[in-house]
């Protein structure tokens, strides 16, 4: 038995019709060689393993040929092909330039090029990884490419195009080679593998061919590697077993488990795969790419974007069909914040079952909003009487009277039975006017339920203890979602930098100037000291509430702004507590001391 040989190179394409995946370079470069319009310096750049040497390569054994075929095939039997094959044609040159990016190296070079070729009619220099070579040695080269000897052709090879010095580039013709596909890696692994006698299932070629991710080169190291484990037979589960991929099963099982809604069948499936060594975010990165199948699976029109076997191509599209686009649209978005926040977090694992309990809600969710849809209005509508004996602070006194109708007038609230409490702060309430007040001269259930709170509430602090308060909003409380103070702060703090890369300098000091404080379940209170930054507040609270809605994951949450009358007067001694004063009452003077770098001494 000879040596064994890597695929990469024993099944390296030797004409330009084998070479995979690059018709439009290989088609152009024949088309020049047929007319004689061959420039003298080619650019070939692209990802790594995509063909640029082998296509180096093969044009210079093809232009050298002295007996060339109508196909543009070389003939093997004339002096440069026969040395060519042998490995030490005197014709074609290869030089890395990333151990020989001199400018001693590049002399050596230029020397070279004076000299004719002696067999044949071109010379051939091949720089790889020509991006290596510093400004000096790009700089003694310049000269030469830019006029070389009528016999000189210089191909250069690159996977970093953009370091490569703009004189360099204006005088070579560029190719930009691109990533196979998993189509065209399919089909040559195939192939290799007919060849080899060995059996591969196609759904094991396609996980290869996708772990390759473009690169031709690292599917076939892929491929025999996975052969000196499995011999001669290359099942699906023999792939995803060693490299460490996550088998197409686990998605397909919490996506069901999704559109189901359970909650405990997502969690226990995410468990048995940490349990069987993966990580979770590759786990979330993989669901991510499960949505994105799944949604182009719905149109007729985005299905060639599924790069999958035959067999899981209909499953995507039978699962496609029954998710919901709200949800697959959603849960994407929620998918990209997780896996955002994986490495920034202390407990991943409970982002990631967060992040698939979020996706269960939105399931439910779109169930109930289909069933509402379904209902008539009649029915679909909550009692009156739902407000006002929903838990809290209300009594059974209260919901009493919210149920009574007199047909003499309004009735009377009920009257409190312990100490009064002294009068509250003044308080102003922008809120709006209730709208479940009716023209027959009932109370509102709102009032209703104030005055019950009133009787109920404790003897509250005298009036000198607490600063008057001017609530912007009154929102009504009905989410029962604990708020995570800590992502809040995060999302909070991103929300403001977002605005100031925008230009709201001072709408950013508003957000930075006081944290936000959890106000019970599913509320957010953030308080505000003057005019000016009421009026920021006033016209962001639509986009901001929305943002820590999607963020937080709470379609409920309600955001209180509050405004505080600052009435500590008291003197400030250092030119820092005088700015900060005066910066409390006018955020625009922490934009102003950001644009001219101003110092507080």
């Amino acid at each position: 038995m000879g040596p064994f040989i890597v695929s990469a190179r024993k099944y390296r394409p030797a004409t330009f019709d084998t070479v995979v995946g690059q018709e439009a370079v290989t088609e152009t470069l024949k088309n020049a060689i047929r007319t004689g319009h061959l420039a003298q310096a080619f650019l070939f750049t692209g990802p790594r393993g995509v063909g640029k040497t082998t296509c180096a390569r093969i044009l210079a054994r093809t232009i050298n040929c002295e007996q060339l075929h109508d196909d543009l095939s070389t003939c093997g039997e004339c002096a440069p092909c026969k040395t060519f094959e042998e490995g030490h044609s005197l014709n074609i040159f290869e030089l890395d330039a990333a151990s020989n990016n001199s400018v001693d190296d590049i002399r050596n070079l230029i020397l070279q090029v004076q000299i004719a070729p002696q067999v044949g009619t071109k010379k051939v220099y091949i720089i790889d990884e020509v991006h290596m070579l510093s400004a000096a040695a790009f700089n003694a080269f310049l000269k030469t490419l830019e006029e070389p000897p009528s016999y000189a052709i210089f191909i250069l090879a690159t996977t970093e195009k953009h370091k490569i010095l703009p004189t360099i580039l204006s005088r070579c013709q560029v190719f930009d080679f691109r990533r196979i596909t998993v189509a065209d890696t399919v089909r040559h692994l195939a192939g290799i593998a007919v060849k080899e006698d060995i059996q591969a299932e196609p759904q094991a070629l396609h996980v290869i061919a996708q772990k390759a991710d473009g690169g031709l080169r690292d599917a076939l190291s892929i491929f025999d590697q996975l052969v000196s484990f499995s011999g001669h037979r290359l099942s699906y589960q023999d792939v995803v077993t060693n490299l460490n991929v996550l088998d197409h099963e686990h998605y397909f099982s919490i996506t069901e488990a999704i559109l189901k809604g359970d909650t405990a069948a997502c969690l226990l499936e995410f468990d048995t795969i940490l349990r069987n060594g993966f990580d979770g975010h590759l786990f979330i990165a993989g669901l991510g790419h499960h949505f994105r199948d799944l949604l182009v699976a719905r149109d007729p029109r985005t299905i060639g974007l599924l790069e999958v076997s035959e067999d899981l191509n209909a499953r995507y599209l039978k699962q496609g069909a029954a998710a919901p686009r709200h949800l697959l649209f959603d849960g994407l978005e929620r998918i990209a914040q997780c896996d955002a926040q994986y490495k920034l977090v202390k407990e991943p694992r409970l982002l990631v079952e967060l992040t698939l309990i979020q996706l269960c809600r939105l399931a439910d969710k779109g169930d109930a909003d289909n069933g509402n849809a379904a209902m008539p209005a009649a029915a679909s509508a909550p009692p009156a009487t739902a407000k006002a004996t929903a838990p809290g602070n209300v009594s059974a006194e209260a919901s009493t009277l919210a149920q009574k109708k007199s047909p003499d007038g309004p009735v009377a609230p009920p009257q409190a039975t312990a100490t009064p409490a002294p009068a509250p702060v003044k308080a102003t309430s922008v809120a709006a006017p209730d709208p479940v007040r009716r023209s027959t001269g009932l109370p509102s259930l709102r009032q209703i339920q104030a005055e019950a709170e009133r009787v109920q509430a404790p003897v509250a602090a005298p009036p000198s203890a607490a600063p008057e308060e001017t609530a912007l909003d009154k929102p009504e409380a009905a989410s029962l979602l604990p708020v995570n103070n800590a992502l809040l702060l995060k999302v909070w703090k991103d929300y403001a930098l977002e605005r100031k890369r925008e230009g709201k300098n001072s709408l950013h000091a508003t957000l930075v100037a006081r944290e936000p404080e959890p106000e019970g379940p599913g509320k957010v209170r953030f308080v505000i000291v003057n005019e000016v930054q009421e009026k920021y507040m006033r016209e962001e609270k639509p986009a901001l509430l929305g943002h820590l809605r999607r963020a937080l994951g709470d379609e409920k949450l309600e955001l209180e702004i509050v405004k505080v009358e600052v009435t500590d007067n008291r003197p400030r001694y250092t030119p820092k507590d005088r700015f900060n004063l005066m910066a409390e009452r006018n955020p625009a003077l922490l934009k102003l001391r950001e644009e001219l770098d101003l110092d507080l001494g």
